[in-house]
């Protein structure tokens, strides 16, 4: 049995490791995958969902079965659509061969109620998953509740914290991860606060007193006032994530209240669609991509977007699970990422630390629409190369609220927990959001 796991540890190494570099996935952690393979090599400690009885392929590799729960469908071309384009990603690079080189088999269901999530984390167990992403904040109690209940087992949330000590401590199987847009969503602002001709701009907000949404509006809005202190913005929430039909209604109001920009944080591209059909019409309207890249859908109105490619971190995070399921070495999964286990945070400034931020293939802003002028797109790149060099980021102090009180000192910076709890709003509001 020993000489198995080590067979399957040094098959593994060699292949995850060489499949991950030859994906892309350049991030210096998937360095360490090699040594941390090699320091459990000799370490054996059967778990109670044993890969020894999991299917094999011909190569002999055990297959970890992982599955993803989304809040939205697939075909929504916003968030759900990026995370399976993730899932895809990480399926193409560690099963390339089905019936050999093959170590993890993937499945998904999409559409799933927030306060249904642990039925159907349930149901997936039950069905031999061996590893389940959930990837909507709501459904981040469900899943520690079902990591508490299955320690084989290994699950990661997207989006959500751990809310003690404690409870960090006690879930060693369970894992916060999330790729943080509100960089990127400053870059946008800088654009629309320049391509405005009324001054005032509108956002499409599925949640807007919660945290991760009041991070992007902020962003976007001190983006935008930096090149144009005249900017206002206007929010109306709609209180789902996925609603084409109220993401429309939302739309035409801010259009109609005198908004020229429009940015969102909701699963569907329909704010653009909305924007696209102004321009047609002969009005100047614009809009952006929100996590997957929508420009198919107003490619007159489209001025830029933030694009998230998930693939790198769910392989980082599969790899690693694998390897802690098939050593019973948990602390493969348990103790990384090392300044913050079980916490990982990518944005545009650490996912790729000391890489190329010309080729930063995780967080991204798609191309700039032909109309943005010039000057706008040397200042905006200028400002992305500083975010990614981390010499500058939106939130440097002095920063205020919107009834004037300093939130942020001068030069100062925000921590990743005064990110994650953000529960106020920047100047420029027309009004607060609800």
């Amino acid at each position: 049995m020993a000489t198995t796991r080590r067979d399957w540890l040094k098959t593994v190494a060699s292949f995850a490791v060489g499949a991950a570099l030859g994906a892309g996935g350049t991030y210096a952690a998937l360095q360490s995958i090699k040594t941390a393979v090699e320091k459990t090599a000799a370490q054996t400690s059967p778990t109670a969902a044993s890969p020894t009885e999991a299917p094999k392929t011909a190569a002999g590799l055990p297959v970890m079965k992982i599955h993803f729960i989304y809040v939205g469908p697939i075909g929504d071309y916003g968030w759900t659509h990026a995370h399976e384009q993730g899932r895809r990603f990480l399926q193409k690079t560690l099963c390339p061969d089905p019936k050999k080189w093959c170590i993890v088999e993937t499945s998904y269901t999409e559409s799933v109620p927030e306060d249904q999530a642990y039925t159907y984390i349930k149901r997936a167990l039950s069905n031999g998953a061996h590893m389940v992403f959930t990837t909507s904040y709501g459904f981040m109690d469900g899943t520690k509740q079902a990591a508490s209940e299955s320690p084989d087992r290994f699950f990661a949330h997207c989006s959500g914290f751990f809310k003690t000590p404690d409870e960090w401590a006690r879930l060693r199987n369970f894992a916060e991860y999330f790729i943080d847009l509100y960089e990127a969503y400053y870059l946008n602002g800088l654009v629309a606060g320049r391509m405005t001709k009324t001054n005032k701009l509108g956002y499409v907000a599925a949640f807007p007193r919660l945290p991760e949404i009041i991070r992007h509006m902020n962003a976007f809005l001190i983006g935008a006032r930096e090149v144009n202190p005249n900017v206002s913005m206007e929010v109306v929430g709609i209180g789902e994530w996925y609603s084409p039909d109220k993401a429309r209604k939302a739309a035409t109001s801010l259009i109609e209240a005198g908004a020229d920009v429009l940015a969102f944080t909701e699963d569907s591209p329909t704010v653009l669609q909305v924007a696209e059909e102004q321009q047609k019409a002969g009005r100047r309207v614009w809009s952006f991509s929100h996590y997957s890249d929508m420009s198919q859908y107003g490619p007159d109105a489209h001025l830029t977007g933030q694009v998230v490619n998930w693939g790198p971190l769910y392989l980082e995070m599969a790899i690693r699970a694998y390897l802690s399921w098939i050593s019973g070495d948990l602390s493969i999964w348990s103790e990384w990422p090392p300044e913050r286990p079980r916490d990982y945070w990518w944005s545009m400034k650490n996912a790729y630390a000391g890489y190329d931020y010309r080729k930063n293939p995780a967080d991204i802003i798609t191309p700039l629409n032909p109309a943005v002028p010039d000057d706008v797109k040397t200042y905006v790149e200028k400002r992305r190369r500083e975010v990614i060099e981390g010499v500058w980021d939106p939130f440097t102090g002095p920063v205020k609220d919107m009834r004037g009180k300093v939130r942020v000192p001068d030069r100062a910076r925000l921590s990743k927990d005064d990110l994650y709890n953000m529960d106020w709003y920047v100047e420029g509001y027309v009004k607060e959001p609800t």
